[in-house]
Formats: structure tokens, C-alpha cells, sequence
């Protein structure tokens, strides 16, 4: 439940506490791009970004490199062979690159609203991790925009998805319903929290519930998660889904972890720290 001693105030924060932008990509330049290009419209930096590159070609990395001039902080490009999808293990490296206190995590096809971070950093509060939700892009604003150098969405464009997603009341969200929804693409939570359950479960390779399961965790570990309703505006841009042939074993894995009631994982961030 919510209560204001719980709260600490925005500008305590913001003076006293070192953000980590963490951003995933896998061979989308184009969109991240758009995404590295809505850092620059923040009204709060991050200190860092850390891009979990899951074995992007060269286009990634030139993308990168030509957008640092404009991007006032330090990007650290964190990549590893492309062995398939390997989303747990590439976060967990890019997590242990991190020097931030507060880690923001989105996914590379976002396109943050300008009080993006600002939002997250405004919300934080020890003993919790957030979870927020996105708006989505059609596919015919899509493959407008990806042929854009910047491009920046808001509630009234006319192809969105989830449009309700796109609506920033922020005042109202620390006393709304509390879902139970954990969406990797835009969540927030403490680096010693993270490492505290081990970090992403590596078992876990191919799409699916790694942020599930990491969420799950958390919350055994008894880390509160609050749900970022109506701030911390993420605009999605269209992709074709991915392969889901490892969903189900996946999945099993999460199943099993919540019978047994785990709470750090064996396969995770330690080895990644261990060679810091």
C-alpha cells in the first residue's frame, strides 16, 4: 500500500542517486536510433546508458558511435556473440557494467516520452522495483518513422495501440490499482536489489518470462513492486514477434522457481560481476 513516508522526495533523488539507462538491442539500428535520439529530449538525464547489444551486426555499433556527440552522458555498448537469443545473459553484463544506483531498463524499439526518466526517478522508492507500461506503434507508422533521423510520438497521434497507455497524469499514479504485470521494456529497480537474487536467470534463452520470472523473485526476496500507471511514457515501435519455441521451457522454469519458492538463481550476474 502506498503511504507517503514511503515516498522520498524527487529532488533527494535526483541530488543524491546515480541513474543507469539500460537499453537491449538486437540488429534494429533504425530503432535505436529513435530510442538513443529521445535521450536527448529528457527533462532529466540519466548518468549512463548501457546498451545490451544480444550480438548486433556492425550497423549497430556505427549508429551508436554517431550519436554519442549528440547524447550528454556516457554510453557504454555492451555486446556479446550472437548465439541466439540470449536476452538474460546480455542484461546481466550490461547490468555488471553498470555505476548507477537506480537502473532504468527498456528494450532498444522504445521511444521515451520526454519525462520518461524524470517519472521513474521520481517514483523510486527503497524497497521497490517499478513496472510500466507502453503505448505501441502500428505498422504502417512504423515504416514511416524508421526512415526518420528523429521522431517523437505523442497521445494524439492517430496509430497508436493502447492509446489509454500514453496518457501522463502523474500526480494520480501512486494511489492507483496495483497490477501484477512486469513488462521488461520499461521497469526500474536498485542494482544491489538485482544482485541481491542473482540477477537474470540464464537457464532461461530463446523469447519469453525472464522478466517474469526476475520479478518473481524480487518480490519473494521481499522487494514490493508498484505499477507506473499514467508517467513513464514508452511509445513501442512495431516489430514482427520472434520466434517462441522456447516459451514453454521457459515458462516451466518460472513454474518450478515459484513451487520451490527460489529466490537466487545459480546461473545469473555473479559470473559477470566475478570478472569486473
Amino acid at each position: 500500500m502506498f503511504t507517503t513516508r514511503n515516498l522520498i522526495p524527487f529532488f533527494h533523488f535526483r541530488n543524491t542517486i546515480k541513474v543507469s539507462l539500460l537499453i537491449s538491442t538486437y540488429n534494429f539500428p533504425e530503432a535505436i536510433r529513435l530510442c538513443l535520439m529521445s535521450v536527448t529530449r529528457q527533462t532529466l538525464l540519466p548518468d549512463e546508458i548501457v546498451i545490451a547489444d544480444d550480438g548486433s551486426d556492425e550497423r549497430t555499433r556505427n549508429t551508436i558511435d554517431t550519436l554519442r556527440p549528440y547524447v550528454a552522458c556516457n554510453i557504454k555498448h555492451v555486446w556479446q556473440e550472437d548465439l541466439g537469443f540470449r536476452v538474460a545473459s546480455i542484461r546481466n553484463k550490461a547490468l555488471a557494467a553498470c555505476s548507477g544506483d537506480y537502473v532504468i531498463q527498456i528494450d532498444g524499439d522504445i521511444i521515451m516520452g520526454r519525462n520518461f526518466i524524470a517519472d521513474h526517478v521520481r517514483h523510486a522508492r527503497i524497497g521497490y522495483f517499478a513496472a510500466g507500461s507502453r503505448c505501441r506503434l502500428n505498422e504502417r507508422i512504423t515504416k514511416r518513422i524508421l526512415q526518420m533521423s528523429d521522431y517523437s510520438p505523442s497521445f494524439f497521434n492517430r496509430d497508436l495501440i493502447a492509446r489509454e497507455n500514453a496518457i501522463r497524469l502523474p500526480i494520480i499514479t501512486p494511489f492507483l490499482k496495483r497490477y501484477k504485470r512486469t513488462i521488461g521494456c520499461n521497469m526500474a529497480f536498485w542494482l544491489n536489489d538485482i544482485i541481491a537474487i542473482n540477477g537474470y536467470n540464464e537457464d532461461m534463452e530463446g523469447w519469453g518470462h525472464e522478466d517474469i520470472e526476475l520479478a518473481e523473485r524480487l518480490i519473494r526476496n521481499g522487494v514490493c513492486r508498484q505499477h507506473l500507471k499514467f508517467c513513464a511514457i514508452g511509445f513501442h515501435i512495431y516489430h514482427k514477434e520472434r520466434s517462441r519455441e522456447f516459451e514453454d521451457h521457459n515458462m516451466d522454469i518460472v513454474y518450478r522457481n515459484r513451487i520451490n519458492n527460489v529466490r537466487r538463481i545459480n546461473n545469473g550476474i555473479s559470473k559477470h560481476l566475478q570478472k569486473e
